[in-house]
C-alpha cells in the first residue's frame, strides 16, 4: 500500500533544543547547568504531575519557578528573568526541516507530529520553530494520555490523520519508539543524525532528505 501520511518525532528529528544558548541565559541566573535545571523540572512534575492544558502549564511553570526560588534563594530580579522566559525561545529547526515539510505538504502528504513530550504546549513550540503550517495534526503524550511505544499512541494519531497505520511513514530518533510503530504497521525509520548506528541496519536515516524519497 502506497504511503499517504508521515508521522514525525519533534525532539532529535524535526527540531532541538539549543543548549548553549539556554546555558547562557540560565546559568548566571540560577548557578546550575541546564542538565542539573531539567532534573530539577522533571522532579518537579513527577512531584506535582505534568500538565495536560495549557493553563495547568501556565500553573505548573508558576510553581516550579517558585519552589526553585526558595530552595536556591533567588532574587527578585533573578526570579522576574527566569520565570518570564519561554523554552520554545531555545528551540531550533533542523536545517532541512522547513524545506522538507514545506514540500511534502505541496505533494498532498498528511502530516502528524508525536511527541513524547511531557507539556501541553507542543503546537506553540512546532509555531516557534517555524513550521506548524505545515503540520496537520500534532500531539503530545500528556496532553493524548499515551506515550510511545504504547500502540494507542500511534494509532491516535493515525485516526486524527484519516488514515491507517499501513498507509503512515514513521520517523523517530528513538528505536524503542521505532520498534512501537511498526508494531501497529507503519514503516518506521530511525532517524540518526550522529551516524552512529551501524551503516548496515535497515531503515535508517540520517536527515529528514530521506522522506522526500518516499514520497516520488
Amino acid at each position: 500500500m502506497n504511503p499517504s501520511a508521515v508521522i514525525f518525532d519533534r525532539d532529535g528529528v524535526l527540531a532541538y533544543f539549543d543548549i548553549a544558548l539556554a546555558t547562557s541565559f540560565f546559568q548566571p541566573l540560577v548557578s546550575m547547568s541546564v542538565y542539573e535545571l531539567f532534573q530539577q523540572w522533571q522532579k518537579w512534575g513527577q512531584q506535582v504531575g505534568f500538565p495536560a492544558t495549557l493553563e495547568q502549564e501556565k500553573v505548573f511553570f508558576e510553581s516550579f519557578w517558585k519552589q526553585l526560588r526558595q530552595e536556591f534563594d533567588l532574587t527578585d530580579s533573578q526570579y522576574r528573568e527566569v520565570s518570564n522566559c519561554n523554552y520554545c525561545d531555545f528551540m531550533r529547526p533542523f536545517p532541512e526541516v522547513p524545506e522538507v515539510l514545506r514540500e511534502l505538504k505541496r505533494r498532498g502528504v498528511a502530516i502528524g507530529v508525536l511527541s513524547n513530550f511531557s507539556l501541553a504546549s507542543l503546537d506553540a513550540s512546532l509555531e516557534a520553530i517555524g513550521v506548524r503550517k505545515w503540520i496537520d495534526v500534532a500531539c503530545a503524550a500528556t496532553v493524548i494520555g499515551y506515550a510511545k511505544p504504547q500502540p494507542e499512541s500511534y494509532l491516535f494519531v493515525a485516526r486524527l490523520l484519516q488514515t491507517t497505520p499501513e498507509t503512515c511513514l514513521f520517523f523517530d530518533d528513538e528505536t524503542p519508539c521505532v520498534v512501537g510503530a511498526e508494531a501497529v504497521g507503519m514503516a518506521a525509520y530511525l532517524v540518526d543524525r550522529k551516524r552512529s548506528q551501524d551503516e548496515r541496519a535497515s531503515r535508517i536515516v540520517h536527515n529528514l532528505n530521506a522522506a522526500l524519497d518516499l514520497f516520488l
